[in-house]
């Protein structure tokens, strides 16, 4: 970790101020929110003071230090066209920090030419920040432990995360003995990948600031991340979904997404 370059130490810095503003604003009894949009499916389109102060106090660092790049945030952005990134999303995990449950994170990527270069993964609560460059490991920052994923080369026993929008894949997973624990943030689910817990999520979002950073960390820790059909794809942009797997269980879950038929179902961004 101390070789890596000051662009991913900056990003370290950001997740430190990101933290402390989440930490001011947490409540485990719950915070206040409003509504982004009434269209919102299952009420969950949310936002809170905390995740507006985290997406400003990024774009206020990065235009200080990092002025030729641009930032892709969840709440806040300010690019052009195939511009550097800082791909932020100020809290993954909204709804989880509105009711006052510890499973949210910081995710912040470098982004240059659609592919992440570093990431950091960091929930407050849990005191773990994970972060990454490539081709030079991902870290838990706190201990200074290099992370490495599971070992997990069957669905028997494999914790897969599968969303909660469509239980098909689920269902195949548990004929397999397969365990779907929900948890309702992709950036923690991909934070206990990263670290050995878990072996795959299945996600079925849009947006490039969910996984931006999940890409780079989970693949240092040796894991695989690839869209719903199992091909790369770019990051300063709207993806098609994500699998996310220990990278022994990916072709298996890349087949297990298919035959579940949530390709079909599977909603790109609209233009």
């Amino acid at each position: 970790m101390k070789n890596f370059s000051q662009r991913t130490k900056f990003l370290l810095n950001l997740s430190q101020k990101a933290c402390r503003i989440m930490l001011k604003h947490y409540n485990p009894c719950g915070v206040s929110y409003t509504v982004k949009t009434k269209s919102s499916d299952w009420g969950l389109d949310a936002v809170t003071k905390a995740d507006l102060e985290v997406n400003k106090m990024v774009l206020r660092e990065t235009e200080k230090y990092y002025p030729a790049y641009g930032l892709l945030g969840e709440e806040i952005s300010s690019y052009k066209k195939d511009q550097k990134l800082f791909v932020v999303d100020p809290i993954d995990g909204t709804h989880m920090f509105i009711i006052g449950a510890p499973l949210f994170v910081f995710s912040a990527a470098v982004v240059i030419n659609g592919k992440p270069v570093a990431g950091v993964l960091a929930n407050p609560l849990a005191q773990r920040t994970l972060l990454a460059e490539l081709d030079k490991g991902a870290y838990l920052v706190e201990r200074n432990i290099k992370l490495s994923v599971s070992q997990q080369k069957t669905f028997k026993g494999a914790l897969i995360r599968t969303g909660w929008k469509d239980a098909s894949a689920a269902n195949l997973l548990h004929k397999q003995n397969a365990r779907t624990p929900e948890i309702y943030t992709v950036g923690e689910s991909a934070s206990l990948i990263a670290t050995g817990g878990f072996d795959g999520d299945i996600f079925m979002g849009n947006a490039a600031h969910d996984i931006a950073a999940v890409k780079i960390v989970v693949e240092e820790a040796g894991g695989r991340v690839t869209n719903l059909w199992g091909q790369e794809q770019k990051y300063d942009r709207d993806i098609k979904g994500a699998i996310i797997t220990n990278g022994h269980l990916h072709k298996k879950l890349v087949a297990i997404v298919k035959q579940s038929g949530l390709l079909k179902t599977f909603q790109p961004a609209a233009k």
